[in-house]
C-alpha cells in the first residue's frame, strides 16, 4: 500500500503512542514456543494463526520460557487474542523481548510497549507488543539462535522473566503487523503527516491498520492510501 497522508488523533484520556501500517499476511511468518533452559523452538504455527481457543502457549511456570514469532519480511508489533490469562499474585511480571542482531545471537530489545496488560496477559482485552525496528535487525541462520529456528527469518523472542505464580497466559490466536511512524503524543493531540504528492509504500501488507497503544472508542484515524503492486 502507499500512503501519501494520515491524520491520529489520540482521545484516550492520557499520552498513548500511535502508527499506521499494515498487516503481514500469515504465509510469511511462523510462531511457536521457546524453552529457555533447551534454547529450543517448537513449531506452533496452525495454533497461532486459527481461532481455535487457548491453545499457544505464551510461557510456562519456568522463569524465561515464552515464545518466538519470525518472519521474511520484517516486523514491529504482534497483537495477541488471549485466551487464558495469566497469574501473578506476588506483584507485576516482567516480560523482556528480544530480536536477532545476528544470524546466530539474541539482543535485548529496548524500546517495547505493551498495551491492554499492564499487571498480566488478560483475558478480556486485546494485547498488543510493539516495539522500535532495530537498524541492525538480521534473518536467522538453520538453527542459530536455537535448536529448530528456520534459517532467513526475522525472529522476536518474548520471554516471562519473572514467571507466572499459578496460571501461565495462552493465546487464542495473534496476528503480526508492521507499523510506522510511531510516536507518543498527548490526549486530544493529533499526528499529521502530509507526503501530498509524494508517498510512503508499506509494502508485504494484506490490510491498513492504525496503532493505538490506548484503545478509545473516540480516537480516529483519517488516511488517503492507494493500492501499489
Amino acid at each position: 500500500m502507499a500512503l501519501s497522508y494520515v491524520s491520529l488523533l489520540n482521545r484516550s484520556g492520557g499520552a498513548a503512542s500511535v502508527g499506521i501500517g499494515v498487516r503481514i499476511p500469515n504465509h510469511l511468518w511462523v510462531a511457536g514456543q521457546w524453552v529457555n533452559a533447551t534454547t529450543t523452538f517448537t513449531d506452533d504455527t496452525v495454533d497461532a494463526q486459527d481461532t481455535g481457543s487457548a491453545d499457544f502457549a505464551l510461557e510456562t511456570l519456568t522463569i524465561n520460557d515464552g515464545y518466538i514469532v519470525a518472519s521474511r519480511v520484517p516486523f514491529n508489533a504482534i497483537l495477541l487474542d488471549i485466551g487464558t490469562a495469566s497469574n501473578l499474585a506476588a506483584g507485576d511480571p516482567v516480560r523482556a523481548a528480544r530480536y536477532t542482531n545476528t544470524a546466530t545471537t539474541w539482543a535485548a530489545l529496548t524500546t517495547v510497549v505493551l498495551t491492554g496488560a499492564a499487571a498480566e496477559y488478560s483475558t478480556t482485552v486485546e494485547t498488543v507488543v510493539a516495539w522500535d525496528l532495530p537498524t541492525d535487525w538480521v534473518v536467522t541462520s538453520l538453527n542459530g539462535p536455537g535448536t529448530g529456528i528456520p534459517a532467513d527469518v526475522y525472529a522476536i523472542n518474548v520471554r516471562a522473566t519473572t514467571t507466572p505464580d499459578t496460571t501461565a497466559g495462552v493465546a487464542n490466536s495473534m496476528s503480526i503487523y508492521r507499523i510506522y511512524f510511531i510516536e507518543s503524543i498527548a490526549n486530544n493531540a493529533t499526528k499529521e503527516i502530509n507526503l501530498n504528492p509524494a508517498e510512503a509504500w508499506m509494502p508485504h501488507g494484506d490490510a491498513l491498520v492504525g496503532f493505538f497503544s490506548v484503545a478509545n472508542a473516540s480516537n480516529k484515524v483519517t488516511a488517503l492510501v492507494r493500492p501499489r503492486s
